[in-house]
């Protein structure tokens, strides 16, 4: 059945559970039993399959002119790419420090955050992704977003292009208030976008419904069906 895009929005409690809540969980179990960052099996593991079950491929690297190019980058990613080039880069950021400062928050609720709290998320969000854009030549911050969703679920709003499109229809039908987005050099302004919009709809359904508990993979439920919706309808 399609619906408006206001309907969708009126309905997140259906966006609690969806068919792929089975692959998600191994991705965060996963995240919970090997939550080093700076084991180079457990980098590997959780830099592979998050990137590649959530279309977010780390390898992907920009090439510069030629075919010889693409071969070498080719060569790369088939032989030890992530042995050799995606481990050190993790083992250098030393994010268990940083993963675990914001653990110790507790359960603290997403629009209780203060300031200072949001722009720590934000940097660590940039840490991430910057190390890798400089790396590949491409930006990473969808890459950075969903590996830090899986270890921080309550925490990171998942960024795609798809999702940054649907959300400005969110925010087109409820023209919710809230936080105004960060300026600041520690964060990839983008994502700082993102992330404070995605603040302002959990705030939409606060004033709605106080009592009305949304989590980041609901948010990211609803921008996905809404984003597919729009394109079966453009089809």
């Amino acid at each position: 059945m399609n619906y408006t895009t206001k309907q969708l929005i009126d309905r997140i409690e259906h966006f609690a559970t969806n068919d792929w809540d089975i692959s998600n969980k191994v991705l965060y179990n996963m995240c919970q039993q090997y939550p080093s960052n700076t084991d180079s099996q457990a980098i590997l593991a959780k830099a592979l399959i998050i990137g590649r079950t959530c279309a977010a491929s780390i390898e992907r690297r920009k090439v510069k002119n030629s075919i010889d190019d693409a071969q070498r980058v080719a060569e790369i990613i088939n032989d030890d790419f992530y042995v050799n080039h995606v481990v050190p880069i993790f083992q250098k950021l030393d994010l268990d420090r940083y993963i675990n400062e914001i653990k110790s928050w507790g359960d603290v609720p997403l629009l209780s955050l203060s300031d200072e709290q949001i722009i720590k998320i934000l940097a660590l969000h940039k840490i991430l992704s910057g190390a890798f854009e400089k790396a590949t030549g491409l930006q990473k911050r969808t890459f950075a977003s969903k590996y830090l969703h899986f270890h921080l679920p309550n925490i990171y709003f998942i960024y795609d292009s798809r999702a940054y499109a649907a959300l400005n229809l969110v925010l087109k039908e409820v023209k919710p208030r809230g936080k105004t987005i960060v300026n600041t050099e520690q964060a990839d302004q983008e994502y700082a976008s993102f992330f404070i919009k995605c603040l302002r709809v959990l705030d939409y359904y606060k004033t709605m419904d106080e009592n009305l508990c949304i989590t980041p993979r609901q948010i990211d439920n609803l921008l996905i069906e809404i984003a597919n919706q729009s394109l079966r309808h453009a089809e």
